[in-house]
């Protein structure tokens, strides 16, 4: 009996909050996982090892679209070609008093930034890596929106909101043109999650927030990370640009 290897699963901002959790959960479910992220990425917070043969930590910028093909091209000739793609990486800029800037306050360093990261990103990730996936007719896009992609937000900025609701357009683009490829995209819009993330708001902007969610607390990384791996997996194969609300029932469409 052949043994298929795993499949190879690239998720980037890993090393903490939902992108930690997501690599942790697939390492659990037997995936090969590259771990990305500008910070270094411990490899004993991975799946409770300090040595995983599995996982790959690799401290790059998304946004260095050159690091991301050289990647591409090193994970190629050590493993094979990447499968399934979570595009979580993501900034949301505050203010020292922990406010987004309003429409009035946002620079021109804020706007390209964030649209670079949470955006630009996201296409030049995909550029990078679907034609492997077409080469193997399967593969998996998971983008990582927002709630502040969906509705108004009560903590996010423009900048922000903004550039997660260009992630939901894209993902509906990669849907329909990838889906003949056996290849699907979807995405997730997360409420308010317990993450280095939503603590920047402060304590007490958390608090009034989870006041107004019907379950009347946040979301956990490791909730958010199952979602990501359900829509990562086989099982998933006939949703394809849909968008996965996981807010605790704070935004019912």
């Amino acid at each position: 009996m052949k043994i298929e290897p795993a499949r190879i699963a690239l998720v980037t901002g890993a090393a903490r909050g939902i992108g930690r959790a997501t690599t942790n959960l697939l390492l659990e479910k037997g995936y090969r996982v590259v771990a990305v992220d500008r910070a270094t990425i411990d490899p004993t917070s991975s799946a409770g090892s300090p040595v995983n043969q599995n996982l790959w930590s690799a401290s790059v910028d998304v946004t260095d679209h050159a690091a991301i093909s050289a990647l591409r091209d090193e994970i190629r000739k050590r493993w094979g070609d990447v499968a399934i793609v979570v595009n979580n990486a993501a900034i949301s800029p505050k203010k020292a008093n922990g406010r987004s800037a309003g429409i009035l306050e946002i620079d021109d360093q804020e706007w390209q930034q964030v649209l670079a990261v949470n955006l630009t990103a996201v296409l030049k990730i995909a550029q990078a890596f679907l034609p492997g996936m077409q080469a193997g007719n399967w593969g998996r896009i998971v983008n990582v929106s927002s709630l502040a992609g969906r509705t108004k937000s009560i903590a996010a900025g423009a900048s922000y909101m903004s550039s997660k609701a260009g992630v939901l357009a894209l993902t509906r683009a990669i849907a329909g043109e990838m889906g003949p490829f056996g290849i699907t995209a979807n995405a997730i819009a997360p409420g308010r999650i317990l993450t280095d993330m939503a603590m920047l708001s402060g304590p007490e902007a958390n608090q009034l927030h989870a006041q107004q969610v019907p379950v009347r607390r946040l979301g956990t990384a490791e909730e958010v990370a199952a979602s990501i791996a359900f829509l990562a997996s086989e099982e998933a194969g006939f949703i394809n640009g849909a968008v996965l609300d996981i807010n605790g029932g704070f935004y019912m469409p």
